[in-house]
Formats: structure tokens, sequence, C-alpha cells
């Protein structure tokens, strides 16, 4: 994977943003002023560290604060629709719509299984996301929390939802227990078999997850690197090491998160403690960009998570694997 310049992380933050402008840019996006949500951000808003003169840093308790920003308006408005205007296919079916996508539901020979959703425009290979759901969710709650299926139709690429086993992602310390699933494994044959399915993108493979699901992305980009370009946490974290290879990463996380600690420590919930988020630095190999989005909110998917991360993803491209890799 071609990655240049030293690690940098970037900070997207508006302490300093009064509530009536978030209210006016909520407005602004869908006409109903929301102002206990932060504005949509984009990726023209990312402040990066100059790779030629920073070092690597960490995010300070007093960079906590919301996301400000109207690059992804018509994102997220497109995030926000109705998830289940496609319908969800069962084992061995395909629902369709009207407009020509559809979404299967597919068996692997390992017998796993995820969803794939595509649409019926012919041509060029398409960017492919996939999105991992929380502990004890599933497929049809994260299209739901997302909005990514009529979203994925907006900005034209494959979505995959993918399926835990017992609804848990073996993502290092949380939170599979006992259960020592080799989902990377699983993450390389769902992208496999996608891509014999429709025209994907070698090089614009990216996987995005929600708290464990999140967890989940972030060991997938670290342990398959040469797979995918860019992973999209929203309420997780890094829980293993990543020195393999440079990574692109957006990690969103609420700060009155107490599921997932924003700041680290011991969640009860799942009885296990995280690491502090604002140190992911020194879990990464140089030449990695993470890119940290602390806003003032708890343990959830926000609205504009969606449109965020495809802003973030979308320039991203790996130089294609040899075949023997993938």
């Amino acid at each position: 994977m071609a990655l240049g310049g030293r690690y940098t992380i970037a900070i997207l933050a508006a302490l300093a943003l009064p509530l009536t402008a978030l209210a006016v840019a909520r407005t602004a996006l869908d006409g109903s002023a929301d102002p206990t949500r932060p504005a949509a951000a984009s990726a023209a808003h990312i402040v990066v560290a100059s790779p030629t003169t920073a070092s690597p840093t960490t995010v300070s308790p007093a960079a906590d604060g919301a996301t400000a920003g109207s690059g992804v308006a018509a994102a997220g408005d497109a995030a926000a629709g109705d998830a289940a205007a496609v319908g969800f296919g069962f084992p061995g079916t395909e629902a369709t719509d009207p407009g020509g996508s559809h979404t299967t539901e597919i068996t692997l020979r390992s017998g796993r299984s995820y969803e794939l959703h595509t649409t019926a425009r012919a041509g060029k290979a398409r960017p492919l996301v996939i999105l991992l759901h929380a502990y004890r969710h599933d497929a049809a709650t994260m299209r739901d929390l997302s909005g990514a299926t009529p979203f994925s139709e907006v900005k034209d690429f494959v979505l995959a939802y993918g399926h835990a086993i017992g609804g848990a992602w073996n993502s290092g310390s949380c939170c599979a227990g006992t259960n020592r699933t080799d989902d990377v494994a699983y993450l390389r044959e769902l992208v496999a078999d996608a891509e014999t399915r429709t025209p994907v993108d070698p090089t614009r493979i990216y996987v995005w997850g929600y708290s464990n699901g999140g967890m989940m992305a972030a060991r997938a980009v670290c342990e398959a690197p040469e797979i995918f370009a860019a992973a999209g946490v929203v309420a997780g974290g890094l829980l293993v090491p990543c020195e393999q290879a440079p990574i692109r990463m957006m990690h969103i996380h609420g700060t009155a998160d107490t599921t997932v600690p924003w700041r680290g420590g011991w969640s009860d919930y799942v009885q296990v403690s995280f690491p502090d988020s604002r140190t992911e630095s020194s879990r990464v190999t140089s030449s990695s960009v993470v890119t940290g989005v602390p806003w003032p909110g708890g343990h959830e998917w926000p609205w504009w998570a969606t449109g965020l991360l495809w802003d973030f993803s979308a320039p991203q491209r790996l130089v294609t694997p040899p075949a023997s890799a993938r």
C-alpha cells in the first residue's frame, strides 16, 4: 500500500460554535432546527498536521467538542433517509426496489453470511463499503441506524452488511468472549465473494463499523491493509497493535459515551477496560493518518456520521495488490 508522509492525527472540533449556529446549520440541511446535534462536517474541514513539520500528537481534553461544517449537506439528507425503503432479502433470495437496486442475503462457502446491496447501473467498477453492526445488534439494525442503503445509491457505491457470530465481533479484547472466530478471515472472504457478484474497484474497499463493529473495522484495516483502503469507526476503538502497515482511519466518538468511554476505562456493559481513544497514535505505525472526531454525544451513531465517513473514505485508494495477496 503506497501511503506517504509521517504519521498525522487530525481533529475536527467546534466547542465555540454557538447552539444558534448549529440550529441554522441543521435547518439548512433538512429544514428543521436541532440544536442538540452538531452540524455535519466534510473532508474539506479536516485540519491535518503538516507531514513535514508535525510530530505524532494526541487529542487533548480541550479539543473535545462538536464537528462543524456544511460540506455534506446533501449526504446528510440521504443518510437520514428511510433505510427500510429497500427490502431485506432472506437466505437465497433477493429483494428489489422500483429503482432497480437489489439486496441479497448471501451464504459464503465457510457457512457464514452477509447482505449485499447493489444497483442495476451498468459499467464501471464501484467502491465497496462493508458496514459492521454493534454488539448484540444485526444488519437490519445497522441499516436503520446508518441510513447507508439509500445513501449508497446516491453516492454510487456497493454496500455490504456483515453478520457477526452470536452478535459479537472478535475485535481484540472485546467483545467475543471465548469465541475466537477469525473475523478478519471472514471479511476477506466477504470481499472476494462480492467481487464475483458485481464490479468492485479493488483500490477503494472500505470497512466501517459501530461500537464493537467499529473495533472490528479498526482491526480489519490493521491486519488486512492490502484489502482495505480506509476504516471508519463510530463509538469504537483500536484494540490491537497496528504496526503492519500505514492505515487511514476516521474515529467518531461521543465524549459523553459511558459504554465505550472516549477517554478509556472500564465499561460495565461489556466488562472490559478500554484504552484511551486520544492516544491511538501509540498503536499505529508511522505514515498512518487517524482522524479523530470527538463530539458531545453518547454511545450512538450520529445522523451525520455516514456522510462524514464517506467524505473521508472516498478519496483513499490502494495501489492494487497482487492477486495472490487477496
